[in-house]
């Protein structure tokens, strides 16, 4: 696991969205009391919050899951500057 800038992580989001296979990232705050994990599996992306509002939702679409996804993302990440990131990919 290791710290990267925000902007850094917004990419990687916008890039995993894309991707057809399976991939999981997973975003920790400083003090790793927040997170939130994006699960993608050929096409379909599920996104887990937890921190203020502990929820799984899953989305087929993908101009849903981005919408939803960047909502999380502001909600669970208000003030962060830095993220831990966790990347997994799997065939």
């Amino acid at each position: 696991m290791r710290q990267i800038p925000i902007n850094q992580v917004r990419s990687i989001l916008k890039q995993l969205l894309k991707a057809r296979n399976h991939q999981k990232v997973r975003l920790l705050t400083n003090k790793k009391d927040r997170s939130l994990t994006v699960i993608v599996n050929n096409g379909e992306v599920t996104v887990i919050e937890q921190g203020y509002v502990n929820d799984a939702n899953i989305y087929s679409a993908e101009s849903s899951a981005k919408h939803r996804l960047t909502k999380a993302f502001k909600r669970e990440f208000p003030r962060n500057h830095q993220l831990y990131v966790s990347y997994e990919k799997t065939s």
